[in-house]
């Protein structure tokens, strides 16, 4: 766990270091979302259910391709799953994560849903500055450097979309990654 757990941190410092230097190298072609979302969901299988955090799967019968680099996106979801993970209730209550793939107009949308301690509006609105993390205190139980959603962003406006949030304290939080959908292959 700790090897996976320090893997995602220099994956993440790299990836930053990258954004930094303008240096990306993404590879578009057309992709499965669901390809993308199995990949994901089993780079976090084993922190999920060690957290014990249920995870459900939604998506819309034959989904069309998005044109994306298969690493990145996957990158993104793990993120996302992972903060979902990580910032899930620890009072005993049960944490349900929801991971769903709908289309919506033009755009394949990615949503993670989680049952977690969710965000205030001072916090969204900080989320995705590198290094910022929600839970400032020394003693926070969730590691991490604050780097995972502002890379998320970097790479979702890379692949020419956008990400959206909405969160409650208490209640849990929502990200929503929209891409377009490959227009020549439905």
């Amino acid at each position: 766990h700790e090897n996976i757990r320090l893997t995602r941190l220099i994956d993440n410092f790299l990836a930053f270091s990258r954004m930094e230097r303008n240096k990306n190298t993404f590879i578009m072609r057309q992709v499965k979302p669901m390809q993308i979302a199995h990949c994901a969901i089993e780079a976090m299988k084993t922190k999920l259910e060690t957290n014990g955090c249920n995870l459900n799967i939604e998506f819309e019968e034959n989904l069309p391709l998005i044109i994306a680099d298969f690493d990145a996106m996957t990158t993104v979801l793990t993120n996302l799953l992972d903060n979902a993970c990580k910032y899930s209730k620890d009072d005993g209550s049960e944490n349900n994560i929801t991971i769903k793939i709908y289309t919506d107009n033009t755009d394949v949308c990615f949503e993670v849903r989680d049952s977690g301690i969710g965000l205030t509006p001072k916090q969204m609105k900080k989320i995705f500055n590198r290094f910022y993390q929600a839970d400032q205190r020394l003693s926070r139980k969730a590691e991490g450097c604050g780097l995972g959603l502002s890379i998320v962003k970097f790479i979702i406006e890379s692949h020419g979309g956008k990400i959206e949030v909405q969160s409650k304290p208490s209640i849990g939080s929502s990200f929503i990654i929209r891409v377009k959908k490959d227009e020549c292959r439905e």
